[in-house]
């Protein structure tokens, strides 16, 4: 008797994954769509635009940096060169990405070359992103965001620049 409502425990639990694997789409995240505000994002932070950097959030954005709360005014403020002008390069090895009907989150590691007046810095991040998605559209809705130290981040990360075909 035992072993048959062990069996049938098991076979509630497989049922049970089963609908939530189906349910609960994982895939590579460099395929997922929901990463690409991300990377507009980024992109529209290396040219200081602050427009473009909000047509790829939800009004409600929330930036989780490095143990501070920012919203999407305190991120464009700290983009902005300030008379001390820098060109910024952006890099990403996306690592994972699940997808739940109008909601997905994407994993990744972020990688910024930022040269300037007093030479060239690279910061790496370990990151992660809530994306909704509203009429169709990919929108970020949460940042979250670890500096890193430069050598705090696997080796063999082979990074891929991304540079937006927006205008």
């Amino acid at each position: 008797m035992k072993n048959i409502r062990l069996i049938t425990k098991l076979s509630f639990s497989y049922i049970a994954l089963c609908i939530a694997l189906s349910v609960t789409k994982t895939v590579r995240a460099e395929d997922h769509l929901a990463f690409q505000p991300v990377k507009e994002l980024f992109a529209a932070m290396s040219k200081h635009d602050g427009e473009s950097m909000r047509a790829t959030s939800t009004e409600d954005f929330q930036l989780l940096e490095h143990g501070e709360d920012w919203s999407m005014q305190r991120l464009i403020d700290a983009v902005q060169p300030k008379g001390k002008p820098y060109v910024r390069r952006n890099f990403f090895k996306q690592i994972r990405a699940r997808e739940k009907g109008d909601m997905a989150w994407v994993s990744y590691w972020n990688k910024a070359e930022i040269r300037g007046a007093s030479g060239l810095r690279t910061v790496v991040w370990l990151e992660s992103a809530v994306m909704v998605k509203a009429d169709g559209e990919w929108a970020v809705q949460l940042l979250h965001s670890t500096r890193l130290d430069p050598d705090k981040h696997p080796e063999g990360i082979k990074w891929e620049e991304f540079k937006s075909v927006k205008k």
